[in-house]
């Protein structure tokens, strides 16, 4: 009998032990499982003349040699192997956030004022912009990224407050940092942008305001990006500047 209630036992420990851990994955954790990060309001880096050391990369190395000696143009600069031969295109989005295919790379067609060239997903994600007078979202992830200034300027959000980003400039954007560039130069601005330590840009996740909702210590910081947006641009909130844009 004793046997039997230690048999016993022993099978509901076990099951209990079972039931705790839940189902095991068999892949890494999704963007949407991981926990929302609080956000830095802006990055400590200025923009700046030669390439930080964070934003090294080989790959991006050659795009921006090639683009300096007059090789390359957005038109003609191609992607690497990782980027599927249905996705090199010039996108965009509509004002929903779905992503669009423009046709003949017109950044005129874009609803948003801006569109991009996916270069590389692997082994880091690299990407190019072409944009005219368009307000931008401040947003955060969890990957650093870098810029580099490719066409125009434009005023950047760096060290809490907005600093001019110029031509053949390089910039860097901790990982967790919101950040925000709207372009506001007749000029137009465009960049090449590349996150340098990370690949597969379908496992990341971006953040805007409506994504930390009830998160009131990350609200309080998009709150606070947006008193520099007024004190700094004579911006409102993103959404609430059409009249400024569509001049």
């Amino acid at each position: 009998m004793m046997k039997l209630k230690m048999i016993f036992g022993i099978t509901a420990l076990t099951s209990t032990a079972a039931f705790a851990q839940g189902p095991q994955c068999d892949h890494a954790q999704l963007p949407y499982q991981q926990m929302t990060p609080v956000p830095y309001d802006s990055t400590p880096y200025a923009p700046q003349d030669t390439m930080p050391a964070q934003c090294a990369n080989p790959e991006v190395e050659a795009y921006i040699a090639a683009w300096e000696a007059g090789e390359i143009d957005f038109t003609t600069i191609k992607s690497n192997s990782s980027i599927a031969a249905d996705q090199q295109f010039c996108k965009s989005l509509d004002d929903d956030g779905n992503v669009l295919e423009i046709a003949d790379c017109d950044k005129s067609k874009s609803p948003v004022g801006y569109i991009w060239k996916e270069l590389s997903d692997s082994p880091v994600v690299i990407g190019i912009t072409d944009g005219g007078k368009s307000d931008h979202a401040p947003h955060f992830h969890g990957q650093p990224e870098c810029y580099y200034v490719v066409t125009g300027e434009s005023q950047t959000l760096a060290q809490n407050k907005f600093q001019k980003l110029s031509l053949g400039q390089y910039f860097y954007i901790p990982g967790a940092t919101i950040h925000n560039t709207p372009i506001l130069s007749d000029k137009g601005l465009g960049v090449m942008y590349w996150y340098p330590n990370n690949a597969n840009f379908n496992g990341f996740k971006y953040y805007w305001r409506k994504d930390v909702q009830n998160l009131r210590v990350a609200e309080e910081a998009f709150d606070r990006v947006d008193e520099i947006r007024k004190r700094d641009l004579n911006l409102g909130a993103y959404g609430t500047n059409e009249a400024i844009f569509k001049k």
